[in-house]
């Protein structure tokens, strides 16, 4: 009995250790990383287009976003943490959902600096989709770039691929953008 009370002790406290070590390395992995507060930093194309932070108001959330008129490219060098995922929200400012228009292509994805990975394609158009007149929240898994210094790339096109060109009410905004630990 004094055998198998040792043993089953012995498995127990290992099984604290192990816990107690994961939970401590996850806890380590360091906070999100606001894409917002180092937007002066990021690359902006084209040079002379429309960017700025401002406080945008979609269907009564508030968030804090980068206001662009499509097509834009924004451009963040990142070093991804471990279980690193792209968090944002994206959406149209609210004055350009009565107005003709095709909506907006945003594209996110990342860049090694050897190829892009596109990562996440949406088309959000609130003159033709009433459900798209909200902040549409979006996860983008990068954990496989885990401890890679990588490019983030957010674009904005202003119509869907094969669609004449349509930049008719595309003021784009980009929510809350940021680089976070699941």
């Amino acid at each position: 009995m004094k055998g198998n009370r040792a043993v089953l002790t012995a498995i127990v406290v290992v099984v604290l250790i192990i816990t107690g070590w994961w939970l401590f390395k996850r806890s380590n992995r360091g906070p999100a990383i606001d894409l917002i507060s180092t937007f002066e930093s990021a690359t902006k194309k084209p040079t002379g287009a429309m960017f700025q932070v401002v406080d945008a108001d979609l269907n009564g959330e508030r968030k804090r976003a980068i206001l662009t008129e499509a097509p834009t490219r924004m451009i963040w060098k990142v070093k991804i943490p471990d279980d690193g995922w792209i968090k944002a929200s994206l959406g149209l400012k609210p004055e350009t959902w009565e107005k003709e228009g095709d909506g907006v292509l945003f594209r996110i994805g990342v860049s090694d600096g050897r190829t892009f990975e596109d990562l996440l394609t949406l088309h959000v158009d609130p003159f033709h989709s009433k459900s798209d007149r909200r902040w549409i929240p979006v996860f983008v898994d990068v954990s496989q770039y885990a401890g890679e210094e990588v490019e983030v790339i957010f674009n904005t096109n202003n119509s869907m691929p094969g669609k004449p060109e349509d930049r008719n009410n595309d003021s784009a905004l980009v929510g809350d953008p940021q680089i976070v630990v699941r």
